[in-house]
């Protein structure tokens, strides 16, 4: 998710391209949703389009009596329209049962509009920029076309459950009439409560295996192909790093070409002191970036090992390590890491970056060199 500290850099210093949404009115009031279009659990179950930046005094979302929160989740029609629309299908809710008090702590303390446009107009002018006289906060909206609309619903012992709708173009959440801004990541926050909430017994973890052999046709890291194998994807908030949670086991896989297969030639699996490991594998999971003056990033670490090129056709890998990593709620990520012909890294997160010594020389001392 976007900040609305990074939106308004983008919109306002970085020259993106935007849609100006100029306060448009929702087609029904947010404090009255149908309870047709909400399931037991207080979820959505159709996609409601709510835009402006209307405000009521008060808390955006009651703490007293509230027993879980949960991240709702809802497929997004392929064609829109005024109202609620109903969802292709489900998406795939999680509830967080503990933390909870944490968690709305985390929504009420999201800033106000006037908050919000105090801070980006202090951030501006610590550029050396002069901001506009209109801000257009909750206004000035990017048009990604996100695949599912994320809301919450809070549930409380003696009250109907709150739904809180997240406008991640605009930047905003709303609930009861208010409005507040997407600041401090609160989906990150949730996925990291919940990710601590899901934690089992390290032992209780299976690490692992490395295939016996993998086809070389199936290492083959163009970007129109699929990326390697990501279990963490769905609970690693926008913010977090490939490996977001401490890791229970890793096993390391060394791979040589043998005709149209690459066989497995050595592994090791381990499972003690392994955060020194998942610090070294989330820098080489990392796209590296520098920003100019004028606004322009340009990412580094990038190599075109292994990618087609204009000139030459796509060299297939003959010297392979994977690395496969198992979190402490069981879930399992790969990463690639071409030798030879050429030498790159590749995961869920990031194809095609530079495999920096530190990653090679740890792999050297499992696998041998």
């Amino acid at each position: 998710m976007i900040s609305w500290r990074d939106r308004m850099g983008r919109c306002l210093a970085g020259g993106a391209v935007v849609a100006l949404l100029l306060a448009a009115s929702a087609s029904y009031p947010v404090e009255m949703l149908d309870p047709r279009f909400l399931d037991a659990g207080g979820c959505p179950s159709a996609v409601m389009d709510v835009r402006g930046t209307a405000d009521r005094p008060g808390p955006l979302v009651p703490a007293e009596g509230a027993v879980s929160v949960t991240l709702c989740e809802l497929i997004t029609p392929a064609r829109g329209g005024p109202g609620p629309m109903p969802s292709p299908r489900p998406g795939r809710d999680r509830t967080l049962g503990t933390h909870v008090a944490e968690m709305i702590a985390v929504l009420n303390a999201l800033p106000t509009r006037d908050e919000a446009e105090a801070a980006a107009r202090a951030l501006m002018t610590a550029r050396g920029d002069t901001p506009p006289e209109d801000l257009h906060m909750g206004q000035a909206c990017t048009a990604i076309g996100y695949g599912e609309q994320l809301s919450f619903a809070v549930r409380y012992r003696d009250r109907p459950p709150a739904l809180l709708l997240l406008d991640r173009n605009c930047g905003v959440v709303h609930h009861a009439g208010r409005t507040r801004f997407l600041d401090g990541q609160p989906v990150d926050r949730f996925l990291s409560f919940y990710r601590d909430q899901t934690a089992r017994d390290p032992d209780a973890i299976p690490a692992p295996t490395c295939p016996a052999k993998v086809a070389v046709t199936d290492i083959d890291n163009r970007p129109d192909l699929e990326f390697p194998q990501d279990g963490m994807a769905r609970n690693r908030g926008r913010g977090d790093g490939f490996l977001p949670s401490p890791l229970a086991a890793v096993t390391a896989c060394r791979y040589h070409a043998d005709g149209n297969v690459l066989q497995l030639g050595a592994h090791r699996v381990l499972r003690e002191d392994l955060e020194p490991v998942r610090e070294i594998l989330n820098t080489a999971a990392a796209i590296q970036s520098v920003t100019d003056s004028g606004g322009t990033t340009d990412f580094v670490n990038g190599v075109d090992c292994g990618m087609p090129h204009p000139t030459r056709a796509t060299t297939p890998v003959s010297r392979l390590d994977v690395v496969w990593a198992a979190d402490m709620t069981g879930a399992v990520a790969e990463m690639r890491i071409w030798r030879a012909p050429c030498q790159a890294v590749f995961s869920g997160t990031a194809a095609g970056l530079r495999a920096e010594p530190a990653l090679l020389d740890r792999l050297d001392s499992w696998l041998g060199g």
